[in-house]
């Protein structure tokens, strides 16, 4: 493996999937800058290898991802080649069949993560949130396009806008996850698809992923994003130290 385990995100390949999971229960799997930048290498990593034929991304305990690491947000502005956009260019840019398990909660990227893969399952009580709006920033992962795209207008206005929370049921009904099992059987029924996904022709797997999945409009809207966190998080320090 070019990319190698950290105590936070290990990966390891079984049966020509490659098993990223995100190991840092204790904080939810909320992501670190050197988190995200692990995750960059492996998917590159894994995207590379002909030994991969798809990638399933889950994460240790009772949650998927909180999200991005409030303390991480001390290392913003970020530049093109920080951690975060580089993270948020490499999942659009994977060409294998991406496999997410969501179990528990998912919050921010844990959830515009998912409109990059082919392929999610959860459960019914699962509970997600979009809270960018909340906390002052703008979304990220190009799911102003994507979240739009998968579950329509008026959810997409909803979710993003107004920041509410919703359940792997809902998420099911509209279209943003592929099914949702019995909460104990989200695992198991994930590795069956990444086994399943991986076992389809490469070839054709990946022109029907550049079909559906045309990243180069994507990556404008991440860098688009990425200015406009970049701003807000500048503007909240600059009102924090007019007031000390």
């Amino acid at each position: 493996m070019r990319t190698q385990n950290t105590e936070s995100i290990q990966c390891s390949v079984q049966d020509g999937v490659w098993h990223l999971c995100i190991a840092r229960p204790e904080k939810r799997n909320a992501l670190t800058m050197p988190m995200f930048a692990t995750i960059a290498e492996a998917l590159k990593a894994a995207d590379e290898r002909d030994d991969v034929r798809s990638i399933l991304v889950t994460g240790a305990g009772d949650v998927f991802c909180a999200g991005h690491d409030l303390k991480a947000f001390e290392e913003w502005p970020q530049k093109p080649q920080d951690a975060v956009p580089t993270f948020l260019h490499a999942i659009a840019d994977v060409r294998k069949p991406v496999v997410i398990a969501v179990q528990g909660s998912a919050t921010g990227i844990g959830v515009t993560w998912l409109l990059h893969a082919d392929w999610v399952v959860t459960s019914a009580d699962t509970v997600l949130r979009l809270p960018f709006v909340d906390l002052g920033i703008v979304p990220e992962a190009a799911s102003t396009l994507l979240l739009q795209r998968a579950v329509g207008l008026p959810r997409a206005r909803r979710l993003l806008l107004g920041g509410e929370r919703f359940t792997g049921a809902e998420a099911c009904e509209w279209g943003l996850v592929a099914e949702a099992p019995p909460a104990a059987e989200v695992g198991a029924r994930a590795w069956e698809r990444a086994k399943f996904l991986a076992a389809k022709d490469p070839t054709i797997v990946r022109r029907i992923k550049d079909w559906l999945h045309p990243s180069s409009e994507y990556h404008q809207r991440i860098d688009e994003e990425v200015i406009e966190i970049n701003a807000a998080v500048g503007r909240r320090r600059k009102a924090m130290e007019s007031t000390q």
